[in-house]
This record gives structure tokens, C-alpha cells and sequence, in this order.
């Protein structure tokens, strides 16, 4: 009987009033120590996951909080989401239990790492509501420390408690009015007595100056200028003060809330209460994360209302509030109020509680003062990241911005700067770090103008065995931005290749760089193919036996460059400005012997301080030698007969391979001219048009009218020489050019242009009247007189050019006449015309959708499948979206496939409950495919797509399938369904989605 009360007691149904203790105190035990110890648990590993993938690149400025700038937060997703089931069933079996309002922190702390912001902010602000304190109702006296301590009520406990009144309620309100007036009248009671301290001391002072006496500083901390932080609490540094734990350098420690409830000691104003026996209420956290979230949902005004309440409230708890004073700092950053934001991290820095992150608060500090040009302030910072005792990476990066701003703050010069890092680079401990020395020298040199030494110092930090994938991005960047800078073009292209190489599409400079990548493209394609045709041209005008000796000393050099690059080293390959730096990224990590560039050259020293400069070759290829030295060495003087030069077996075989593309007769050496000069006029359009370089564009295109008088892009070249000296100014030049083209090509539309006023307004009047004329022609067939509709379409089809707009309109309207004129069959052939004719066009789409009523198909077009040209899709991005998954192999097995899907799926989404169905589409049904239900829109599709592509590694690898992934829109999937085919979806989403 005792078991079935104890029992009936601990029922979660029961309202909190109703509990007895021991009911109250199982459900706390089981809250605490089966939910949320285990979610707290899994949350903890979660954060040294992500402590492995972010890495620090201290070439930048650092994350504030790096958990919330990884990458790839989908990588823990199931982790976090494992831990937001366990607090679910804390909360759904025991509601009332003190750990309720902790769960749904955690909750939103999970949401907030998996980036879901949306989602942590409803968590949030619902547990801030649900879970607010309300003043306890003691019998003690009106503003007594009982009466002032709070306690956790659930709202849903105030609604249908009926001992709350409205008594109360004001009772509670004037009570918190006369706390506030306290604060206030004491607040001025202290200005007023440090007011009159101060002017005692100004009095003193002017007293002892007139006798000649000068007295020390009276100036404390707290008279320091400490505008920002006038709320903020004072913290007394004592002289020996207890030594830091030095904490993670990476996840720093204001993300965990544990030991909270030890910390209520040492709040600001009245002491909140102690909570070492007792469970702490989350409610302040809650508010805190709450901010958090806010701010990366760029609500700034209310992120700034909750954390100055936070930081100004006596009754904040001290570690929230040193967790405030840090998130203010984020605010402002995330603002770009670097001004704003130093005080904070220095006042974050002085009460932090772990040594790598009190130093990593002072670290960004100093590089914000960096940024604003105080390179003294910036000093004192990493003096103090380094007095922190900080982890070896955040000490090594202070000691070398501190090197970078000695100079600039008129304390040392470039060179003794440079020296410094030079030593500590041939330091043994430093040998790690070599490449993150060299870049900061390279930045020293810039500053003080040495491009030069600046570049060298690039590729040596290149070069370094130690350069990881940070340096390389800064580097490549630097390098392609000095030679874009220097009009360096073809050199600034390969330097923005090798960049986004190794840069990570997250990067914020990804679109940019990549954006003057493309815009280099074709300057740096038409650059190539210049120096190559005229190389090969220069070569063609040769006789034929110097033409023979240069092919003989290609085929020696191609020999030798073989054989050193069989055992060359990234630093010899280094002046070439591309290399292969995803290859070395993944060598960089290996521990191969062959990847240890030190070990390379150790051995290499070693064997020519034995073997002297032997050449690099396989002895066991002997039987394919065919020069003279195969049985001397170098040196051997007996061998050599005098007077004779060595000869080189070269067989016709590889002369003629050498000499294939080499222009030697008339013919072909006018078909390179020529191509030299489309060269040359897309030259100068791309600098004229895409790099914007007019200086350049003149030069190129007077190159293309002095070298290749006459060709078919004389015109036109003299026509963008006459607007690019307008351009530039050049007036007289502009003329001239307008008069060459008036005098030899009169009758072009260049000409018309360059000396013709009036020729624009005609051109823009002949358009209007061809817009007329299709006007005409399809209110004919709009009224049935069909005959006329086609006399139209002829008598203009007739003066219209050949790639003119309204063609595929003219053409579209003439398979709709024959097909009321001459029936069926010409309708469909002239559809078809179309389709085939005018591709991505709206006209097409028109067509195909026609053909597809009448039953009729689209003819292939070469090359491609029947639907690839389809453009029936439209893009609806706040639709609801499917996530196809189309297997190659139509004897997949689809639902071993399914299992593998639904094992990725509760790794990494397993609270969105997808679902997916395994169906067949074709004509035959041979292509298997997996329909994965449903997505809110189609940002959520792509954000699982994205998902796909970056954990690859798990999504149906062990599969071995081919397959591809392609989110779609409920009617896009209907258009699929209706033409049985998935062909030409896949490339109109890349141009659609992607």
C-alpha cells in the first residue's frame, strides 16, 4: 500500500502544490541525473568536436566566440539533436522539477550551435516567459533581503495559483520602486563623497606645487577613463593574485554554465542569494542566450536592451554578468563598433576565469587597436595577452603583432622588427610556426614600402614545410593582389586560382576573389595565347637548321626538367605562382616520409656531400639509354676524346613532335597572324570591358592596328579607340579615329556612330518599327486573317538580321499560322524548329509546353536528351520542397539504400523526421530514385543539400552508387512526374539554385 502511494506521489500529472517532498525530490534526482546530466554530457563532447574543426587563423582578426563560426555545424547536428531528445523527456515526464527551466536552455544552446536561429530564439523566448522569477512572498518586512530574493514559479503555475492577487502584485511592484530609490540615492551619495575626495586632492596638489613638493599619483583604477563601463563591476587586483586555470584556447569557457550554482557569491549590489544548497533558477542565463541569439538574428536593439539590463541589475549573478560584459563586446563587433567594443573585451579580459580566454579577449582587443591605427594601445594589449600566460599559439601570435607595432609606434625601425621575427623563426620551437613568421615579416615590409622583399617573404611563407591552409589564403591573396595592383594580370589570375584552391567557400572573401578571378579570365586566356602564337610564329620565320638546334635544346631542357622534378621539393617549385596546394594541404597533416620537405633536403645534402652531383636517373632502365654517357661519369677524363663536342642521340621522330605547332609555311603562318589578332582585339575589350583599364585597352588594340593592318577587326577596333580616347580625354585622338573610320569604312554602323549624332535615334527608330512590324503580324493572327499574318512574317523576316531577338518570336508565330494554315503536321515540325533552334529562350518553353498538349514530342537536339532543353520549371524558393535522390545504376537497390539514407538522416537531421520514399521514373521505369519528404522551403532543401555535399563521407558512401541530389519544389516535382523524366532538371537547378 505504502509502495502504490509512494507511487501515486511521484505521478507527473500532479501540480506542483500537490507534490510532497519526497515526489519534489524523486523528480529532481531523475531530472537532473538521467536527462539533463546525460544531455550536458553529450553536450560537452559536442563542444570538443567543434573545438577540433575551427581552427584559429591568426593572420585575421579572431573569433570572439569561435562554437558559433565553424563551418560545418551540420557535422554535430545529430549529437545535438540526441541531446535536445533526452531534455525533452526531462521536460514531457517531469514538468515541475527544478531542471525544467535548464532544459530548455540546453535546448536552445543546441539550437544555436546547429546555427538554427530561428528556432533558438521561439525556445528562448518562450522560457524567458515561461520561466520569469517573481518576488517571494515572505512575512518579513517591506524591502528585506527575504522579501528582495527571488524564486522560479512557472507561468502556468501564476495562472491557476489562486493565492496570487492583485495585492500582491503591487505589493511586489512598490517594493521593487523603493529598492530602485535606494540604489539611486546611494549611487549619489558615492558620486558626491568621490567628488569631494577629488577636489581634496586637486587642493593638496596646487598646495604642494607652491611649495615645490610634487606628490605621487592618487589615481586608482576606478578614476580611470571608464566612460563605456560606468555600470560595470569593479574588480580589485590583488597583488598575489591565485593562478588561472588555463582553460581551452579554442571553445572558451562562457559557454558552460556549470558550477553556476557556486557562483552567486560576489554579485554586483545586493546579494542575489545563495544557492549552494539549492537549485539556481536559468532564467538569467536564459535572458543571456537569448541576446545571443538576437544578435545573430541582427535584432541589435533588443540584444542591447536584455544585456544592459543584465550588466546594471544588482541582482545579477556574477558569472552571468561576466558573460554579459563579453557578449556586449560581440554585439558591437558584430556591428563594426570596434571603438565601442575594446572596453568591454579589456573588462571581459580583467574578470575572465581561465587563462587562454582572459588572453584571447585582450588578443582581439589588441588587433582592434590594430585596426584603428593605435599601434601604442595595441602594444599594451598583447602585453597583456602574454602576462596571461596563455596557450604557445596565443603567445607566439601577441610576441609577433607586438614585433609589427613596435616600429609603427615610433619604438624600433622595419629592420630591427624584421630581425626579431627572423630570430625567433630559426628558433627550434618556433619551427612549426615558420610560415605564420614569414607572412608577418611580408606584412612589415609592405607597410614600409619594400614590395619586393615584401613578395619574397610570400613565397617563402609559401614554401614553408610549415605553411598550413590559413597562411596559404593570406598569402595567394596578398601576392594576387599586389600583382592586380601592379597590372600584373596573367600573374594575378594564377595567384586568385591557387587562392580559391585553398579557401574555403564560407570565407567572406570567397565571392570576391573568385568575382576577379573570372574577371581575369579572359585578359589572362588572350595573354597566354599571345605569347604562345607569337613564340611559335618568331620560331616558324627561323631557318630550318636553327629551327632543328632549338628543337635539340627543347629536348634537352624537357630531359633535365624531368629529371629534377623526380626529386624536386615544393621550395624549388616554388617560383612558379600556382601550385598544388590542396595536394600540399593534405600532405602538410601526413606523417610519410616523402611529405617532409626537412627530411627531403637532409637527405639531398647528404648524398651529394658522398656522391657528388650525380644526375637523377634509373639504373634499371640502362637498356633505353641512348646517349654517349651511359657508361662514363662526369669527370672522367679518360673517356673524352679531344676535340670532339657531345652529342645528343635525338631521334627525327621527337624533332618533329617538338616542331609540330610550329607555323612554317605561308599558309599556317597567316593563320597564326590571324589568330594573334582576334587575340589582341579580345584583349583589349576584356581590359576595356571587364578589367576597366583604358590605358591598357589603347595599347592593345593600337598593337592590333600596327601589327595587323586590315583584318576583319579594323572597324571596330578604331571604333573602341575613338570612345576609349573620349574616354581618357583625348580628344584630338578620338578625332582622328572617327575621320580613319568615315574615310575607309563609310558606310558601317561604326562610322554612322563615331561621326553620326543622329545615327543612335535612327537605330532606336528602325527598332521600333521592326517591334511594329511584329505587332502587326500577330494581331493578323490574333484575328484569324492568317493569310495576312503570313505575308507579314515573310516581308519582315526578309530585312531582319540573322541573331536578332524577335527571330524566335517571328519563327514561333510561324508554326502557330501553318499549323491553322496546313494542319497538324506543320505545326508540330515548326514547334519543333523551335525547340531545337532557340534554346533557354521563352519563346522554346512556349513550344515545348504546346507540343506537350498536343501529345507531341521535342526532336532531340545533338548532344543532348529530350528533356535536357526543358524550361517548364519555375522557381518557387517559398514552396514547399522535396529532396530527390536519382541513382545511375538502374539495378540499385533501393531499399538497402533507403536504410543507409535514414542512417544519415538521424546523424545529422534527426529532428526534422524526414522521410523518404523509394519510386521508379522513365519511360520504362529503369530509373530508381529515393523522394525525401518535406521541407519548408527552398532554403531548407538547399541548406540539406549543402548538408550532403559537406559530409559526403557519410552519405551513401558505402554504397558505392552513383547518384545525385537535387532539391525541388512540389510543382517542379509534378512536371517530373507528368513528363516521366528527370532529364534537363538536374541543369536547371545549378542555374536556378545554385
Amino acid at each position: 500500500m505504502a509502495f502504490q502511494l509512494l507511487i501515486a506521489a511521484c505521478s507527473p500529472t500532479k501540480r506542483r502544490e500537490d507534490q510532497g517532498i519526497v515526489a519534489k525530490a524523486w523528480h529532481n534526482t531523475n531530472a537532473h541525473y538521467n536527462g539533463y546530466f546525460n544531455a550536458r554530457e553529450i553536450m560537452d563532447e559536442t563542444l570538443l568536436s567543434l573545438s577540433e574543426q575551427h581552427e584559429d587563423n591568426y593572420n585575421q582578426r579572431l573569433d570572439l566566440f569561435p562554437f558559433l563560426a565553424v563551418d560545418n555545424p551540420a557535422s554535430v547536428a545529430g549529437e545535438l539533436d540526441r541531446a535536445i531528445e533526452k531534455v525533452a523527456i526531462v521536460v514531457k515526464k517531469h514538468p515541475f522539477s527544478n531542471w525544467t527551466d535548464d532544459s530548455y536552455l540546453l535546448v536552445g544552446q543546441a539550437q544555436l550551435l546547429k546555427q538554427d536561429y530561428e528556432s533558438a530564439e521561439r525556445t528562448l523566448d518562450f522560457a524567458v516567459t515561461e520561466f520569469r522569477p517573481r518576488p517571494k512572498r515572505g512575512k518579513g518586512k517591506s524591502g528585506s533581503e527575504e522579501s528582495a530574493e527571488e524564486e522560479f514559479e512557472s507561468r502556468r503555475e501564476i495562472a491557476t495559483n489562486e493565492t496570487q492577487s492583485r495585492r500582491d502584485r503591487l505589493k511586489a511592484r512598490r517594493d521593487a520602486q523603493r529598492e530602485r530609490e535606494r540604489t539611486i540615492k546611494q549611487r549619489k551619495k558615492e558620486q558626491k563623497a568621490a567628488q569631494k575626495e577629488r577636489e581634496r586632492e586637486r587642493k593638496a596638489r596646487i598646495r604642494a606645487r607652491k611649495k615645490g613638493i610634487r606628490l605621487p599619483s592618487t589615481n586608482t583604477p576606478a578614476a580611470q577613463d571608464t566612460t563605456a563601463l560606468e555600470n560595470e563591476p569593479e574588480t580589485v587586483a590583488l597583488e598575489e593574485e591565485a593562478e588561472l586555470e588555463e582553460g581551452p584556447i579554442g571553445m572558451i569557457s562562457i559557454f558552460s554554465n556549470r558550477g553556476a550554482d557556486e557562483a552567486g557569491s560576489g554579485a554586483y549590489g545586493s546579494n542575489p542569494g545563495s544557492y549552494l544548497l539549492k537549485h539556481r533558477p536559468a532564467h538569467q542565463e536564459i535572458r543571456l542566450w537569448l541576446a545571443w541569439t538576437l544578435i545573430k538574428r541582427d535584432n541589435f536593439d533588443r540584444a542591447q536592451i536584455i544585456l544592459e539590463d543584465l550588466r546594471n541589475d544588482r541582482g545579477t549573478f556574477a558569472d552571468v554578468r561576466r558573460k554579459a560584459i563579453a557578449v556586449q563586446a560581440y554585439l558591437y563587433l558584430e556591428q563594426d563598433r570596434l571603438e565601442e567594443a575594446i572596453p568591454y573585451l579589456e573588462a571581459a579580459a580583467e574578470v575572465a576565469e581561465e587563462r587562454n580566454e582572459r588572453a584571447r579577449y585582450a588578443y582581439i582587443a589588441g588587433q582592434l587597436y590594430q585596426e584603428l591605427n593605435q599601434p601604442g594601445s595595441a602594444i599594451d594589449a598583447f602585453r597583456a595577452v602574454i602576462a596571461a600566460k596563455p596557450a604557445y599559439e596565443l603567445e607566439l601570435g601577441a610576441r609577433i603583432n607586438m614585433a609589427q607595432n613596435a616600429y609603427l609606434s615610433g619604438s624600433g625601425s622595419p629592420s630591427e622588427a624584421i630581425r626579431d621575427l627572423e630570430r625567433m623563426a630559426g628558433e627550434e620551437k618556433n619551427r612549426d610556426y615558420e610560415s605564420q613568421l614569414l607572412y608577418a615579416m611580408a606584412g612589415i615590409a609592405l607597410n614600409s614600402g619594400d614590395e619586393t622583399a615584401g613578395a619574397e617573404y610570400l613565397r617563402r611563407a609559401l614554401n614553408s614545410p610549415s605553411g598550413g591552409p590559413n597562411t596559404r589564403v593570406e598569402a595567394y591573396q596578398l601576392l594576387g593582389d599586389m600583382a592586380y595592383t601592379q597590372e600584373d594580370f596573367l600573374t594575378a589570375k594564377l595567384y586568385y586560382d591557387s587562392t580559391l584552391q585553398v579557401m574555403a567557400q564560407t570565407d567572406v572573401r570567397y565571392p570576391e576573389t573568385s568575382g576577379r578571378r573570372d574577371q581575369l579570365t579572359g585578359v589572362s586566356t588572350n595573354l597566354e595565347t599571345i605569347a604562345l602564337q607569337d613564340s611559335l610564329l618568331r620560331i616558324g620565320t627561323l631557318p630550318d637548321a636553327e629551327r632543328r638546334s632549338w628543337a635539340e635544346e627543347v629536348f634537352e631542357l624537357r630531359r633535365a626538367t624531368s629529371s629534377a622534378t623526380n626529386f624536386s621539393t615544393p621550395a624549388t617549385r616554388g617560383s612558379l605562382p600556382v601550385a598544388n596546394a590542396s595536394a600540399t594541404a593534405v600532405a602538410t597533416g601526413s606523417s610519410f616520409w616523402a611529405y617532409d620537405n626537412q627530411a627531403i633536403r637532409r637527405g639531398r645534402r647528404d648524398f651529394t656531400r658522398r656522391w657528388g652531383d650525380r644526375p637523377l636517373e634509373d639504373n634499371w632502365r640502362r637498356s633505353n639509354r641512348t646517349d654517349v654517357s651511359l657508361f662514363t661519369d662526369a669527370g672522367d677524363a679518360a673517356t673524352e676524346v679531344p676535340g670532339t663536342e657531345p652529342v645528343t642521340l635525338v631521334t627525327e621522330d621527337e624533332i618533329n613532335r617538338i616542331l609540330a605547332d610550329v607555323p612554317t609555311d605561308e599558309a599556317a603562318q597567316q593563320a597564326t597572324r590571324a589568330e594573334l589578332a582576334e587575340a589582341y582585339f579580345n584583349l583589349g575589350r576584356e581590359y576595356r570591358d571587364r578589367v576597366g583599364n583604358t590605358r591598357l585597352a589603347i595599347e592593345a588594340f593600337e598593337t592590333l592596328d600596327k601589327r595587323f593592318p586590315g583584318t576583319t577587326y579594323e572597324p571596330e577596333s578604331w571604333y573602341y579607340l575613338y570612345l576609349l580616347h573620349q574616354e581618357a580625354g583625348n580628344a584630338a585622338q578620338a578625332r582622328t579615329y572617327a575621320e580613319r573610320l568615315a574615310q575607309r569604312y563609310g558606310e558601317t554602323k561604326f562610322a554612322r556612330l563615331a561621326n553620326d549624332p543622329n545615327f543612335v535615334n535612327e537605330m532606336a527608330d528602325e527598332e521600333a518599327g521592326r517591334r511594329r512590324a511584329y505587332e502587326a503580324a500577330y494581331a493578323a493572327f490574333e484575328n484569324r486573317n492568317y493569310d495576312e499574318a503570313r505575308r507579314h512574317i515573310n516581308a519582315s523576316l526578309s530585312s531582319l538580321p540573322e541573331q536578332h531577338a524577335l527571330r524566335a518570336r517571328y519563327d514561333l508565330l510561324s508554326a502557330m499560322v501553318a499549323g491553322k494554315l496546313e494542319g497538324r503536321a506543320a505545326y508540330v515540325s515548326g514547334l519543333q524548329q523551335v525547340v531545337n533552334q532557340y534554346n533557354n529562350t521563352p519563346e522554346q518553353t512556349r513550344a515545348r509546353e504546346i507540343l506537350r498538349l498536343l501529345g507531341e514530342s521535342a526532336t532531340r537536339v545533338p548532344g543532348r536528351t529530350e528533356a535536357a532543353a526543358n524550361t517548364s520549371f519555375k522557381a518557387s524558393m517559398d514552396e514547399i520542397h522535396y529532396v530527390l535522390i536519382v541513382f545511375e545504376n538502374t539495378d540499385a537497390r533501393l531499399n538497402d539504400l533507403k536504410v543507409d539514407l535514414e542512417n544519415f538522416n538521424q546523424k545529422y537531421n534527426k529532428a526534422d523526421r524526414l522521410k523518404s520514399t523509394p519510386i521508379y521514373i522513365g519511360p520504362s521505369n529503369e530509373t530508381p530514385m529515393l523522394v525525401m519528404r518535406r521541407f519548408r522551403d527552398g532554403e531548407a532543401a538547399l541548406k540539406y543539400y549543402r548538408n550532403t555535399q559537406e559530409n559526403s563521407q557519410d552519405f551513401l558512401a558505402a554504397s558505392g552508387e552513383g547518384y545525385q541530389v537535387l532539391p525541388v519544389s512540389q510543382t517542379n516535382y509534378r512536371e517530373i512526374l507528368k513528363a516521366r523524366s528527370i532529364g534537363g532538371y538536374a541543369e536547371w537547378f545549378r542555374e536556378n539554385y545554385e
